[in-house]
This record gives C-alpha cells, structure tokens and sequence, in this order.
C-alpha cells in the first residue's frame, strides 16, 4: 500500500514535469516552424526520438508486441503520434503558439468523455468543477494578449484535441503490458510510416532551409519533447486514470507563459497573477483526497 502511494505520488510529479516540457514545445516549435514545415519537423522530431528510445530498450530488451495488439499500436501511431501531433504543429505555425497551447488545454475536457465511454472511469461532479476552474485560469491568462487568429490554425488545434483524447484511452488499455518507453517507441516508429512519406511530399512542395537553429530546436523537441515527455506521459497513463491525468493539462499554457516571460521578456500581468492561481487551484482540488468526501457520479 505505501509503495502504491509513493507511485501515485511520483506519477504527479512527473505529470508536473511533463506539461513543463509541453509548454517549452510551444515556443521552441515557433521557432523551428519558421525554416521547417510540420510534417518535416514531425518527421525529424521522431527519427531522433526513436534512435534514442531504440538504444535504452535494446539496453533493457525488447517486448513483442502481441498480436491482438498490433491494432492498437497501428492506432497510437497512425492517428495519435502521426495525426494529433501533426495537426498541433499546423496549428502551431497558423496560431500564436499561446492560442495554441490554450486550445490544447481542452483536453480535460475531452478525455474524461473518451475515458467514460472506454474504459468507464467515473465522471464526478468534482472533476467538471475542477475542469471549469483551471480552464477560467487559462482563459483569463490569455484573454489580455490580442491575435489575429486563423479560423484554420483552431480547427486544426481542436482536430488534434480530439484525436489525442482517444490515443490516451488506447495507451490506458494496453500500457500494463508494455511500459512507458516501449509504448512510446513503437508508437513513433509506427508513425514514421506516415511522416517520411508526407515529409518527402512536403519537401516538394514547400520552401524550407535547414538552419543551425532549425536544427538545435529539432533535436529539442526530439529529445526532451518528444522521446522523454512521451515516456513519462504514458508512465502516467499507466499509474493514473485517463481523466486524472488530463486535469493537469492547463499547466500546459501556464508553463509557455511563465517560459515566455523568462526568455521573451513578457510582463507579468495582472490577468496572469489571477489565472495561475486558478489553474493551480483547479489542480490541487482534483487530486487532493477529502476525508468522507461524498462525490457524485454524473
């Protein structure tokens, strides 16, 4: 019982961590998608996280995956690590990279719906109440910046929302069986079958120059972005319910603000001060365990 604790408590440590590392993906994709287009980018992103992840598991040996899983690997990574990921970075370069991280915030939102239906995890009461709180945080930390905003860039944001919620039921289902990093490595490596032939049709068809900072911000996002925060996000898939774990998303947007003031020398506002203590609020009330707490189920 203590050691499952200790799991549940490191879980959220490194869900903390992971929706750090998300919020510098915003910037540092800004930055790579002004020489490199995104399914290129994509594309890079996870050659490099696959040789790295390939080296640690050839360390620690590999795990077949059973047949009656394949369909699901084939769905993590044709339509999570390939569709989700590609249309958040087409969002990305059409939206300011804070509208982008703010429409993916809406994850709690739709995962708590996804695991419901799949896998029949519990809709509290809570849980909405929560969801509301820290997406009112987000929104009130956004809602002093203006953009112009491309109706495009938030399709594609909330096209990728959708399909990423159903990709974290899919890595629930089966993650017992395989572990973080292995999840995250057949999954990507399924998703190079999609990325090097749009990558290679891309190239074609679009400008581009590989420049040094192109490339510093590729490896980035490969190595911290993509090969670590994926593994110790689906660690967390693993330990945590689904719906549990996507309470976390709005430290997403409060991460690429708190990272845009540091290295873009943004103001702290008033409007920020605000949201980010209702986003930690929200936070801290749906992981917090009430003694005698009544929750209802909706």
């Amino acid at each position: 019982m203590f050691i499952k604790r200790n799991n549940i408590y490191l879980s959220y440590i490194l869900l903390i961590c992971t929706f750090l590392i998300w919020g510098s993906l915003y910037i540092v994709s800004k930055v790579a998608l002004k020489d490199i287009p995104p399914f290129t980018l994509l594309m890079l992103r996870y050659v490099f996280s696959v040789i790295i992840l390939g080296i640690i598991s050839w360390r620690r040996g590999f795990i077949r995956i059973k047949k009656e899983h394949l369909k699901y690997f084939l769905f993590i990574g044709g339509i999570g690590y390939f569709g989700a990921i590609a249309f958040q970075l087409i969002g990305t370069r059409l939206i300011p990279a804070s509208t982008s991280a703010l429409v993916n915030s809406l994850n709690p939102v739709t995962i708590p719906i996804c695991a419901a239906i799949f896998l029949h995890e519990k809709i509290t009461f809570r849980k909405v109440i929560c969801t509301l709180i820290s997406l009112f945080g987000v929104y009130i930390i956004l809602s002093s910046k203006e953009h112009h905003i491309s109706s495009l860039g938030i399709l594609s944001g909330l096209i990728s929302v959708s399909l990423w919620s159903i990709t974290a039921i899919v890595i629930r289902k089966i993650g017992n069986h395989y572990g973080s990093i292995q999840l995250a490595l057949y999954g990507m490596c399924i998703s190079l079958i999609f990325a090097i032939p749009a990558s290679c049709i891309e190239i074609c068809l679009t400008p581009w120059r590989l420049t040094s900072t192109a490339i510093i911000s590729a490896l980035y996002m490969a190595i911290v972005c993509t090969a670590l925060a994926q593994t110790l996000w689906n660690k967390c898939l693993i330990n945590l319910e689904a719906s549990k774990c996507s309470m976390f998303y709005p430290l997403q947007t409060l991460f690429s603000a708190i990272l845009g003031i540091i290295f873009l020398r943004e103001v702290i506002t008033s409007n920020f001060i605000i949201g980010a203590i209702l986003i930690s609020l929200g936070i801290i009330l749906s992981v917090y365990n009430f003694p005698n707490a009544n929750i209802k189920r909706l």
